[in-house]
């Protein structure tokens, strides 16, 4: 009977031990799952904080990108409105520039005009004065030649 009871209870203790060895084997099991999950859990956050980061990254490109795009198609309509009025401007002067070379153009013409007729009515005075003259030198060249022949 000792016998017995001895087996029983290595029997037991056996049991025990299978039943200890294999809520060890759960225990770790579990444990490993949880650490499993807990790895998982953290390698996602890390993926989302990188996908976070890479998308504000992206966002701050973007915006930066927008920004200077901005930037640049106002410099563009700047330097544009100022060739606009760059042009204009020119075109006003190259219309004051020829006006003044027209009025002086017209300014010569009318100077040679008068030039020209103060020319035509001094001629036609040296041509009045010459037939007068001309007039009295024959009147007393026909004089001189009537004492002449007197004498």
């Amino acid at each position: 009977m000792e016998r017995a009871q001895g087996q029983k209870v290595v029997e037991e203790l056996g049991k025990r031990q299978l039943a200890a060895e294999t809520k060890r084997t759960v225990q770790l099991t579990t444990i490993q799952e949880r650490a499993k999950n807990h790895n998982n859990k953290v390698q996602l956050v890390r993926e989302r904080r990188t996908s976070a980061e890479r998308a504000q990254e992206e966002k701050l490109l973007s915006e930066s990108v927008k920004r200077h795009t901005g930037a640049e198609e106002r410099l563009v309509e700047k330097l544009n409105s100022i060739q606009e009025k760059c042009k204009s401007h020119n075109a006003k002067v190259q219309k004051v520039v020829q006006s003044k070379v027209e009025e002086a153009k017209e300014e010569l013409d009318t100077k040679k005009a008068k030039f020209e007729d103060k020319m035509t009515r001094a001629s036609s005075f040296k041509n009045q004065n010459l037939e007068k003259a001309k007039a009295y030198n024959e009147k007393h060249q026909q004089r001189v030649e009537g004492y002449q022949t007197d004498q």
